[in-house]
C-alpha cells in the first residue's frame, strides 16, 4: 500500500499475507476466459470492493454464482470464486467450484482456483488432488504446472516442484509477453525452491533469469538476490512489485491488518503528532503518502482542510477515494506528486518508508513541498544499525523483506534537509507472527 513498491511482503506475516508467493500476485490465472464487463457480476463485485463494501462484494459473488446453477458458466463461476479468495473467503470460493468438479465440468483453470481455495482453507491434500487432476486434463499448461509446483513446495516436495517449474521453462520458449511472464514466474519459483534447499548459487541464477524476463521486477527478485549476497540491495522496492502486491491485497487489507495483525499505525502517528503540537494549528493542506485504503485519512481528517492521497496501487486508491476522506487521490509515484509544485502543511507517511531504502529523494521532495513549519509525520521499521549494510548506508532489508532504517540515518537526513526533529519514539504498529514489530514514530517540522 504505498507509493514506492515492492520487493517486500505487505505488512503482515511475510509471504503468507498474500496467500501465495509474491510472484503469484502478478501471474493471473483466473479471468482469461471471461470478459470483465462493467455491467456484469464481476464488474459489480469490483465496484463493491472499490467502495469498501466487503460484505456486499462477498454476497454479490455468492448470489451471482447461485444464479448460474441451471446452466453454469465455468469461466464466470471460476472468476467469482477468485474474487472470494481475494476477499478472504476461501471456503466459500471452494464451495462455488466443487459442484462443477463433482459433475466433471471443471476445466484446468477452475481446478487451479479450487486448489488455491482449498489450500487456503487448510485442505492441502485435496488441493494437490485437484491440481493433479488439472495436470491430467492439460499437462502442458504453464498455469497448471506453476500451481502444482507451488503446492508441492508448500508440502516440502522440492524435487518434484523443481521438475514442474523446469517443465514450464521447456514449454514457454516464445518471444511473446505471455511466455516471458511464464518464464519469469518459473525462474522466480525455482529461485525460491533452491534457496529453501540451501543452494544459493542456483537460486541466484534463477532470480537473475527472472529479472531478465521481467525487467520491472514485479516479483521482487532484486531483494531476494540481495538476501543471497548475490548483488547489492536496491535502494527502493520495485514499483511494479508493490503495485501488483497491493492490488491483490486491497480487498481484504483493512480486515486483515486490523484483526489478524492488530494494526494501529495511523492512531499511533496521530497521537504522536497531537502530542507534538499538531492541534495548535491547522486545519492543513495535507498529503497522505502511500494512502492505501484510507486508514490514515480516517485518523487525520479532522486536521485536514484538504487531503491528497497517493498510492501505487489503483485498487488501494479506489478504496481510499470511496472512503470520502480525500479531496484528491492519485495512483502514482509519491515523489512525482510531491514535485508537482503544490504546497502542504502536513505530510503523513504511515508504513510507507518500509518500501523505500534510500530516503534522501523523499526528504528532498518534502523540503520543497512543505510550507515553513509544515509537519512530517511518519513511521518506519527500526534498524539497530548492527548489520554491515545498515552501518554503511543507514538502512537494510529486514527479515520480512521490507526496509528498516536507523535513527542516526533519519536524524542526519532531517538536519541535511532542514527539518527539526520534534519527537522520535519507538512503538509497535502491528504484530507479525504474533511478535510486535518495532518501528520509529517520527514527528518533524520544516524549518
Amino acid at each position: 500500500m504505498i507509493s514506492p513498491t515492492p520487493a517486500a511482503a505487505p505488512p503482515g506475516d511475510n509471504a503468507s499475507t498474500t496467500d501465495l508467493p509474491a510472484a503469484a500476485t502478478v501471474f493471473h490465472l483466473y479471468t482469461d476466459d471471461i470478459a470483465l464487463e462493467d455491467d456484469g457480476p464481476l464488474g459489480e463485485v469490483e465496484r463493491l470492493i472499490a467502495a469498501g463494501d466487503r460484505a456486499g462484494a462477498i454476497a454479490h459473488a455468492v448470489e451471482a454464482a447461485a444464479r448460474e446453477d441451471e446452466r453454469p458458466s465455468t469461466g464466470l463461476v471460476t472468476s467469482l470464486a477468485h474474487c472470494l479468495i481475494e476477499l478472504g473467503e476461501p471456503a466459500q470460493a471452494a464451495a462455488l467450484i466443487e459442484p462443477l468438479a463433482a459433475a466433471g465440468q471443471a476445466n484446468p483453470r477452475a481446478l487451479v482456483v479450487l486448489a488455491r481455495a482449498m489450500s487456503l482453507a487448510g485442505r492441502h491434500q485435496e488441493a494437490l488432488g485437484a491440481l493433479n487432476e488439472a495436470s491430467l486434463l492439460d499437462g502442458r499448461s504453464a498455469t497448471v504446472l506453476l500451481a502444482l509446483g507451488a503446492a508441492r513446495m508448500a508440502a516440502d516436495d522440492f524435487p518434484r516442484a523443481i521438475g514442474d517449474f523446469e517443465r514450464v521453462l521447456r514449454l514457454s520458449t516464445g518471444d511473446g509477453e505471455r511466455d516471458a511472464n511464464e518464464r519469469a514466474e518459473a525462474h522466480f519459483r525455482l529461485g525460491e525452491a533452491w534457496a529453501a534447499m540451501d543452494e544459493p548459487a542456483r537460486a541466484a541464477r534463477h532470480f537473475k533469469a527472472s529479472q531478465a524476463d521481467d525487467p520491472a521486477d514485479r516479483r521482487g527478485a532484486g531483494i531476494r538476490l540481495a538476501e543471497l549476497d548475490a548483488q547489492p540491495a536496491p535502494t527502493r522496492a520495485s514499483a511494479a512489485y508493490v503495485r501488483a502486491l497491493f492490488d491483490g491485497y486491497a480487498p481484504r487489507y483493512d480486515g486483515h491488518m486490523r484483526t489478524a495483525l492488530s494494526y494501529r499505525g495511523p492512531e499511533i502517528l496521530l497521537k504522536a503528532a497531537e502530542a507534538a503540537g499538531l492541534s495548535a494549528g491547522g486545519p492543513y493542506a495535507a498529503i497522505d503518502l502511500g494512502c492505501g485504503t484510507g486508514l490514515s485519512g480516517a485518523a487525520f481528517h479532522a486536521h485536514c482542510a484538504s487531503l491528497t492521497g497517493v498510492d501505487l496501487s489503483p485498487r488501494m486508491c479506489a478504496a481510499a477515494e470511496a472512503s470520502g476522506f480525500y479531496t484528491r487521490v492519485v495512483a502514482g509515484d509519491l515523489l512525482k506528486v510531491l514535485d508537482e509544485g503544490n504546497r502542504f502543511g502536513l505530510a503523513i507517511a504511515c508504513d510507507t518508508m518500509i518500501y523505500l531504502g534510500d530516503l534522501a529523494p523523499l526528504f528532498s521532495s518534502l523540503a520543497s513541498a512543505l510550507v515553513p513549519r509544515g509537519w512530517f509525520v511518519f513511521s518506519t521499521e527500526k534498524s539497530d544499525g548492527q548489520s554491515e549494510e545498515a552501518s554503511a548506508r543507514g538502512f537494510e532489508v529486514g527479515p520480512a523483506r521490507r526496509f528498516r532504517h536507523t535513527e542516526t540515518y533519519l536524524r542526519t537526513l532531517a538536519e541535511r534537509h532542514g527539518f527539526e526533529v520534534v519527537s522520535m519514539d519507538v512503538d509497535a504498529l502491528r504484530t507479525e507472527k504474533r511478535v510486535p514489530v518495532e518501528s520509529f514514530i517520527g514527528v518533524m517540522r520544516k524549518s
